[in-house]
């Protein structure tokens, strides 16, 4: 009996530490730099970022600070003279705001002040101990809504937000709070339901199905040493409670975060307030706008309408 409780005990500690690693795994936030950034959509896509803001109002360094634990967030404004409206725009997982270069031509045309931050932990922003997938993010994103509107005048209902994939849930999560403000409207291009999926897809692929017996033990310490709750992480749930217009998109070819997640965010939503499309262009994960820039573009301003008149 006694070697079968020593056993026991070895084994539990071994699972404990295991799970601790991969918690600390799925809690961390990378440190790719903006000039990686640049770099990669070079060498992956011939895209030159600097290009992209040539039609742009000049831009401004900016920073604010983060209402959960007073951590500077930095980002860049792109402020015309008399904007007519404003764009918040949320990046991705382990890129920064660089990254939404991309999106901001998508805007030219409305003469929209554009706000790009990085998130907690990523770009210059201030290290963060933790990611958590969308949800201290989501308060940070609020916080950038307040200092688009003290920076520009504008009011509330000129005031969009666009997020991608990793942003494109914080979006939504932001968006579902009840002490929010109300956005014009929300894009969430590439977005997950909700977190614990996002995770087990990605780590599925990388690490087996044995993966699965370490999954409670890693999501635990996931909750205990972030102090967030995996349910609160999750688009999904906040889905039904969003109240303004929400264009959701997504590819059908997305090997990192699988359409099926899409199909299941999509039918969370209030059917009156979401317009969604999954693309079939083959495009890789958040790369819509990179397949066909043009039909994408078209395809935003729809969505916005009169509100970029």
């Amino acid at each position: 009996m006694r070697k079968i409780l020593i056993a026991f005990s070895v084994l539990l500690l071994l699972y404990l530490g295991v799970t601790w690693y991969f918690s600390g795994l799925i809690l961390h936030t990378p440190d790719r730099d903006i000039a990686t950034v640049y770099q990669m959509n070079i060498d992956r896509w011939g895209l030159d970022l600097d290009s992209l803001q040539e039609h742009l109002p000049p831009r401004e360094d900016v920073t604010f600070q983060s209402p959960v634990d007073g951590i500077e967030l930095n980002g860049w404004l792109y402020r015309p003279e008399n904007p007519r409206c404003g764009v918040v725009m949320a990046h991705g997982y382990s890129v920064n705001r660089a990254n939404m270069l991309k999106y901001a031509p998508v805007f030219d045309s409305c003469g929209c002040a554009l706000l790009l931050y990085d998130h907690r932990g990523h770009g210059t922003s201030a290290p963060a101990a933790f990611g958590s997938g969308g949800y201290l993010e989501a308060t940070d994103l609020l916080a950038a809504n307040e200092f688009l509107i003290a920076a520009t005048g504008l009011k509330q209902d000129r005031i969009g937000w666009f997020g991608e994939s990793w942003g494109g849930a914080t979006v939504i999560l932001a968006a579902a709070r009840d002490d929010a403000p109300r956005p014009a409207w929300v894009v969430s291009e590439s977005a997950f339901a909700d977190w614990e999926n996002a995770v087990m897809e990605r780590g599925l692929k990388e690490y087996g199905n044995g993966l699965k017996i370490l999954t409670p033990g890693a999501f635990f310490w996931t909750g205990l040493r972030a102090g967030v709750d995996f349910n609160e992480v999750s688009p999904i749930r906040a889905a039904p409670r969003i109240e303004v217009p929400v264009l959701l998109l997504h590819s059908a070819a997305d090997t990192l975060t699988y359409p099926v997640q899409f199909d299941r965010l999509a039918r969370a939503f209030q059917p009156r307030f979401l317009t969604s499309r999954k693309f079939d262009w083959g495009a890789w994960h958040a790369h819509n706008i990179i397949w066909r820039r043009e039909e994408y573009t078209g395809f935003v301003l729809e969505f916005v309408g009169d509100w970029c008149e």
